[in-house]
This record gives C-alpha cells, structure tokens and sequence, in this order.
C-alpha cells in the first residue's frame, strides 16, 4: 500500500518537538516496516525550499515551501493547495492526516482517500494561552479546525474524550478510536526501583502546570528531603520558562530541580530509565505521548485528571489522579510513592500491562492499516 502521511515531522528525528512529530514519525516508521507498505511523509517548512529524501527507517520524506507569516490568516489556503498537489503528484492509496489544520483540509482537497487523527482539542488549548498574542494566533487557528471538522468524512480518535467534545461535529464522519504508538526502545526500561526522581516530559508552557508540580515537589520534600525533579522539554515561552525558575528558586528546591532541555529519543529512554515516577499535571491534554511512555517502561504515573488522561491512567491500580492546582495532594501522592518501594513496583506492572496491551508500535500499525483499507474500500 502506497500510504502518504501529512503532519508536523521533526528534521531531525534526534530532535523531536512534542507529541505530534513523535507520533508521527514513530507510526510512519512503524507502517515502512509493514512488507509491501510504501511510505510518504509531507511537511510544510516556513522559506525551506522543496526536498525529498529517504529515511533511515526507509521513509520518503518530502519537504513543501510553507508559509511563514499569516497562513492560518488567510486560512492556509497556499499551504493546503501545495500539501494538495504534493499528495496528487505522489498518488498514494491513502491519505492520512495529523491535526486539525491545513495538513487535514489538504488532504481532503487532494481527493484521494482520506483519513484525519485528531491530536487536540485547539479551543481549549487556545483557551489557556497566557499570551495575547499567542491568542489571537489562536483565534485564526480555530477557525481553520472549523472548517477542517466540517469536511472530515474519516476521523481517527485517540481516545473517547475527543469522540465526545467533536460529537456534533462528527456525527456524520466514519471514526476509529486508535491510539498513539510508542517506540518499541520505550518498552525495554530497565527498573529504578530505588530511585527518588520524578520525571516530567514536555515542552515548558503554561499548559503543562509546571509551576504547580515544582508546588508539589517542594510539599514532597517535606516528608521525602531526597526527592528530585527532572524537567525532560524545550523551553518554548521564554517568559514562562523564567517564571518556572523564579518558583524553584523562591521555594530554595535549586538543588532538586534540574532542567534538562530537549532530549533525543535514545537520552529520553535513558531518563524513563533512572526515575521512580512520571509526572503530569497539565490544565489540558488530549492523549499525552508522555504518558504513554512512561507506561510502557513501567513507570507509576501522576497525573491530572483532565482530557484522555483517566481513560489512561487507573486510580490507585497505576497511578494516581490529582485535580490541577492541588499541589498538597500533588505533594502526599509522590511522597506516598516514593517511601513505598513495593507500591512503585506493582503499580508500574499495571501501567506496563495496560501500556502492552494498547500502546504497542506493532499493535497500533495493522489497527491504523485496517482503517485505511476501510476508508479505500468506501470511496
């Protein structure tokens, strides 16, 4: 099957932006492996001029001049009629698109069968923006999720939270609930079982609730002095970055918070590795990536309570769910973890059995296979 894949897709796979271009580039590797599965990548670059090559993973990748200033503006028209001619000139057998945005509604232009993964909910992610200007980027960008949910006729959901919020949106498109994959390097974890580091994976913006974990650290430490905090993400608000730093120093927590930046996949794997703990306590989230990997390497998760996260994340069986802006329960909850090695143990079990069961790269790839060959055979 001839399969062409549009979506953000990190230029260098050792230097992954978020969770879209993880999934992305982890289920087109996945899919490449597949025998007789001929696989396309499409991305838009701001100014870049327009390339092909292939991937280690044996990936054609092909990279589009994008727009750099007023896209979403002028509703990416320009943008959507070059991922269109792009997709016309390659002639796959099916279309797949990531995000709700000019990558969705170019490949519905295009005409050739197409498939949507919705990875967020922009109104309510737009919503949280501290930012003005962040905002009204917002604002326009909303308005091309829009349009884009109104020509949706294939949608994959990554979990029943998106299903319910799109409900009247996509009462008339066909739907498949798949979720993300995760790296197989992920599964192979070794165990820290006596370790006292939390680990958090994310970019650092207001969304993630940073500022409110470092709260609950610092509870932690109250009853647990040991306790550590490692920060794994891009520093992407420069304001809120220095903000984050401001609470650490004021709570005097210098020496048990360490920001590690942007991390490759191999230095990722290595930081599930040596924690006890994965922590994320986001005011938003739709199907955290984060989340999935540190289930897969058997890791006890905090988290909060919002999004696709419970249908994640089981109560007191593989971690916990604390409401956002808590950070006292925050704070009891890690410390609960940490001074109870056995509890540790079993409840990273059931986040890796639930992880096996659902995560899985190879799992995932033939469940998205069969949705395309049901959007084919019903076009």
């Amino acid at each position: 099957m001839k399969i062409a894949i549009t979506g953000i897709y990190p230029a260098d796979r050792n230097n992954i932006q978020g969770g879209v271009e993880a999934v992305t580039l982890r289920l087109s590797e996945g899919l490449a492996r597949i025998r007789g599965n001929e696989v396309h990548v499409i991305v838009t670059r701001g100014g870049a001029p327009e390339s092909l090559k292939r991937s280690e993973s044996n990936v054609l990748v092909h990279t589009i001049t994008g727009s750099r200033k007023l896209g979403n503006i002028l509703m990416a028209i320009p943008d959507r009629r070059r991922i269109a001619r792009k997709i016309r000139e390659i002639r796959p057998d099916i279309v797949h698109a990531h995000s709700t945005d000019r990558y969705a509604l170019g490949a519905i232009e295009s005409r050739f069968p197409a498939v949507v993964t919705i990875h967020g909910i922009i109104e309510r992610e737009s919503a949280l923006e501290t930012n003005a200007l962040a905002r009204i980027r917002g604002y326009f960008r909303n308005r091309l999720v829009g349009k884009a949910l109104d020509e949706m006729q294939n949608v994959i959901l990554l979990s029943n939270y998106v299903g319910e919020h799109y409900k009247r949106e996509l009462s008339n498109a066909r739907q498949w609930t798949i979720e993300n994959p995760v790296a197989d390097r992920f599964f192979e974890s070794r165990s820290a079982e006596d370790s006292a580091t939390v680990l958090h994976v994310g970019l650092l913006i207001p969304r993630k609730g940073i500022r409110n974990l470092v709260e609950g650290i610092g509870k932690a430490r109250e009853t647990v002095p040991e306790i550590q905090l490692r920060l794994a993400g891009s520093a992407s608000d420069r304001a809120y970055d220095t903000a984050v730093r401001e609470r650490v120093k004021s709570l005097g927590l210098e020496d048990a918070v360490e920001f590690l930046g942007g991390l490759s996949p191999d230095e990722l794997a290595d930081e599930y590795d040596r924690c006890a703990v994965l922590a994320l306590v986001s005011k938003q989230e739709t199907l955290p990536v984060a989340i999935q990997e540190g289930m897969a390497a058997g890791k006890p998760v905090v988290a909060s309570p919002v999004g696709g996260i419970p249908d994640m994340v089981s109560e007191g069986k593989s971690g916990y769910l604390v409401p956002y802006g808590n950070p006292e329960l925050l704070g009891k909850r890690l410390a609960e973890l940490m001074a109870d090695r056995t509890l540790r143990i079993s409840m990273g079990r059931e986040a890796r059995r639930i992880a096996e069961k659902r995560f899985r790269m190879d799992s995932v790839c033939n469940r998205t296979m069969k949705a395309y060959e049901e959007v084919i055979d019903r076009f």
